[in-house]
């Protein structure tokens, strides 16, 4: 991408990470990119997507930006196959398509997120791994369709898009997570009493470390034992509790009789952005 416009809107959303202002600072940089005129992102949890955000240039269609995004997660995600298949192939790089409202045979999706607010044209970027993320980019009809140069400036800045995105989730994520975290001290406890998994103290220490963020090293030196013992009661934790790494530890800590899918303060909402 050689356009320095370009590359400066998109070193101010980066800048914005973290902040408050970033979905709105996304807004100008996907108008300033491919002239959309709102936008929206999901993540996905499961078989079930959340809200991040919903934005529209124009303060009057905002009502309609947000109503239309909760109604997708809620009603649509499920039966949007297109995107769906096009998720699945992210694996390794982020995935684009297009999607005019023209080539939408349901009905009511066609009508609750596309007609109600005159989008007739979509582009998405996705991404999977351990968070799947789909922004959306839409354009009205006033507007018209996407240009072929703006869907290919689009898709150059795809990637810093989408990479932006998934670092903010992770750092909004984590300062919620931080916020609600109890002390070391009632971790273990609190792991020690998950009956079904009879966690050892020196398992429960170990875990309640890594859920705060601890290296080896610092495990090992504030526990008082060897960094290979530090490893060992890992796996057997991990063992116990039948996961694999930190991010499926951290739902017990919510949840002491089973985990979940969900992010601890976003239970059962289908909007977790700002």
């Amino acid at each position: 991408m050689d356009d320095s416009g370009d590359n400066r809107v998109l070193a101010d959303l980066v800048g914005c990470i973290g902040d408050t202002a970033f979905a709105d600072r996304l807004m100008l940089a996907l108008h300033h990119l491919c002239a959309a005129d709102m936008c929206s992102g999901f993540v996905i949890l499961g078989d079930k997507a959340r809200a991040l955000f919903a934005v529209s240039m124009d303060p009057k269609r905002s009502a309609f930006a947000r109503i239309a995004t909760l109604r997708y997660a809620r009603k649509y995600w499920k039966r949007d196959t297109a995107t769906a298949a096009t998720l699945g192939r992210a694996h390794r790089s982020a995935q684009t398509t297009r999607r005019p409202s023209s080539v939408i045979h349901d009905l009511d999706y066609r009508v609750e997120c596309y007609a109600e607010g005159d989008v007739i044209e979509r582009i998405s970027v996705c991404k999977a791994g351990d968070i799947q993320i789909i922004a959306n980019a839409y354009r009205q009809r006033a507007s018209g369709p996407f240009s072929q140069q703006q869907i290919e400036r689009f898709e150059a800045a795809s990637p810093i898009v989408i990479a932006a995105i998934d670092k903010h989730l992770r750092l909004t994520r984590l300062s919620r997570e931080a916020a609600s975290m109890p002390a070391l001290d009632a971790i273990v406890a609190r792991l020690r009493g998950i009956e079904s998994a009879s966690l050892s103290l020196r398992e429960a220490q170990v875990l309640a470390h890594i859920v705060m963020g601890a290296d080896q090293n610092t495990i090992a030196r504030e526990i008082g034992v060897e960094v290979s013992s530090v490893v060992t009661y890992r796996r057997r934790g991990y063992g116990k509790l039948g996961i694999r790494n930190k991010s499926e530890l951290r739902p017990w800590l919510y949840d002491a009789t089973k985990p979940s899918a969900r992010w601890p303060q976003d239970a059962g909402d289908d909007w977790i952005g700002g």
